[in-house]
């Protein structure tokens, strides 16, 4: 049985050799014996883009949680209970399982008076509780008495009450036939003990590991099994690598388990062709391999106003191209990727006729200001739920899908009166000029047409709105973009709905849902020539996703945000 391990630092090219290795066994026989497990969806994608072989058989490549729910699918009848009830599994979003932890924990908020976060955090962080649970082996039922003992300066009745509603949410799940991350790992735990389906994971004959230190002690025991029968297996480590540790990772764990079992093929970059020897006495001392690096030029950029520290950046990124730069080669890593940020660099690329590569682990769908404008047309549309939209958000929205200016925005949202929107006078039609005035009217006759008729699912009613209105009024590819994403994210929503009672009016719900921040962009699409883009990231995003990059912009060096910031009151 031949064994491999993959060792050297991010950008060295190991998943690249990975890729070669799965290329050969593809072309010798077929890829449904070959298990290749990633690290996170891009790399599922782009490795599935790669696929261009003259016969295959089925793909089997996944990230580990995207395995877990392949498998749960596939074995669900035989899961007890939760296979007797329902026909199939009901995979929640991390936005639906943390919304519906909200609701229980709003039946015991009295409970938490006397913490500082809010009921939307402390949804937040219950999830996380259950997902470092399940990724670590360890049982739902002692997650309050460990965290009670982990800080037992603070009151012990809070840790039994976030374990009451952890039981509850729990119970609901099990009723529901729903699982959120952390109770899908867990139900996969159980089911990789069982014998007979050991049995079947024999058919695969070889493995394929990425990214081995970024993976959960859960996914280092899925490798285990797999070892235990498959003819070969090439597993990767990173000499940098080690930074998912907050979502679960154990790096250190991983080394220590499969560090010895196969020979260690170090993996140089080009740029540290003499790291040999490092990596091998780090390895003959039993630690997890490290490689040096050479000192890169720096360059400071100062200024006091912010505006003019983002202007001077976009400037001098422009320079760089055209230096001859390659735009895939410049990184822009900030400790806070906001709008203001994102948009001006966009504005000076955009003149160089490059594009910019958004990288971030926090980008929020309310965030999108296409978004925002849909969420308006939602609550005038339905006065009922009685939430409040705000003239500022009415102007934005007016100016974006009606393409106005800011003034004739402000001037046709002074117009609404209680989710009304009154036809205009002939001084209005003149003040705001012909073409404004028509797109008013346009949307002021479908919002009358659809409040004469019965309430629609949240989804169908984006769908029309895009459909019937929107479409008159072309968007931007970009908005495209995100209505797809706020459509996907509205069905997945209202699908859910079907399962777990959400409140009286689902489509209220998703709107509070997408107020509180909680619906995530990330699954936006990239731009069509990515490999050509600026990359605007994160530190965390950039250093856990291996990026590499010639150039390294950082923004806002004395920001307090570039420090580890994960405080938690539970």
């Amino acid at each position: 049985m031949e064994r491999m391990l993959l060792v050297g630092p991010g950008g060295a090219g190991k998943t690249e050799k990975l890729w070669q290795r799965y290329s050969s066994l593809a072309r010798k026989g077929r890829t449904d014996s070959i298990l290749v497990l990633l690290w996170n969806a891009r790399d599922v994608r782009d490795w599935r883009e790669r696929v261009d072989f003259p016969w295959a058989g089925p793909l089997h490549v996944y990230t580990y949680f995207g395995w877990v729910q392949r498998e749960i699918r596939r074995c669900w009848p035989r899961l007890d209970p939760w296979g007797e009830m329902w026909l199939e599994p009901e995979f929640l979003t991390v936005e639906t399982g943390q919304f519906a932890m909200l609701r229980h924990i709003q039946t015991r908020q009295a409970d938490f008076a006397g913490l500082v976060t809010s009921p939307e955090r402390l949804a937040i962080q219950l999830g996380s509780c259950l997902v470092l649970a399940s990724l670590n082996g360890i049982a739902f039922s002692e997650i309050g008495s460990r965290l009670a003992a982990a800080m037992p300066d603070k009151d012990p009745n809070v840790y039994k009450s976030a374990q009451q509603v952890l039981d509850s949410y729990i119970a609901g799940a099990e009723k529901s036939g729903t699982l959120d991350y952390g109770l899908a790992v867990a139900l996969y735990r159980q089911l990789l003990a069982e014998p007979w389906y050991r049995q079947e994971l024999r058919q695969f004959k070889h493995l394929l590991a990425d990214d081995v230190d970024e993976q959960s002690p859960a996914a280092h025991d899925l490798i285990a099994a797999m070892l235990e029968h498959v003819e070969s297996a090439v597993m990767t480590f990173s000499t940098d690598g080690g930074h998912a540790g907050f979502f679960g990772a154990d790096a250190q764990g991983a080394w220590q388990r499969f560090g010895a079992i196969g020979k260690i093929v170090p993996v140089r970059s080009q740029q540290q062709l003499g790291a040999g020897r490092a990596v091998y006495s780090s390895i003959l001392s039993g630690n997890v391999p490290v490689l040096p690096r050479r000192r890169p030029q720096i360059e400071l950029i100062h200024e006091d106003l912010r505006s003019e520290l983002l202007d001077r950046v976009g400037e001098r990124v422009v320079r760089l191209l055209a230096q001859g730069v390659p735009a895939s080669e410049i990184a822009v890593i900030a400790p806070l990727a906001d709008k203001v940020l994102e948009h001006t660099l966009a504005f000076h690329l955009k003149e160089a006729g490059v594009s910019l590569n958004v990288l971030t682990k926090n980008r929020r769908l309310i965030d999108e200001p296409y978004v925002r404008a849909m969420m308006t047309l939602a609550l005038l549309a339905h006065p009922q739920w009685q939430l409040d939209w705000g003239v500022p958000d009415l102007a934005q929205s007016l100016q974006l899908l009606l393409k106005l200016d800011p003034v004739r925005a402000w001037l046709l949202s002074r117009q609404v009166l209680d989710c009304n929107l009154p036809a205009l006078e002939l001084w209005q039609r003149e003040r705001v000029g012909f073409r404004a005035a028509q797109g008013y009217d346009l949307l002021r006759q479908w919002l009358d047409s659809y409040r004469q008729g019965p309430e629609q699912p949240i989804d169908l009613f984006f769908q029309r709105v895009f459909g019937e209105l929107l479409s008159r009024l072309p968007p931007a590819r970009d908005d495209l973009v995100v209505c797809r994403q706020l459509l996907v994210s509205a069905h997945k929503f209202i699908k859910t709905t079907g399962r777990i009672n959400l409140g009286t009016s689902p489509g209220a719900a998703f709107i509070r849902m997408l107020s509180a921040g909680t619906v995530a962009a990330e699954s936006l699409l990239e731009p069509a020539n990515r490999e050509h883009a600026v990359i605007l990231t994160t530190p965390y995003a950039y250093i856990s996703g291996h990026l590499r990059s010639t150039v390294q912009v950082w923004m806002d060096c004395t920001s307090r945000r570039w420090f580890q910031q994960d405080v938690r009151e539970l």
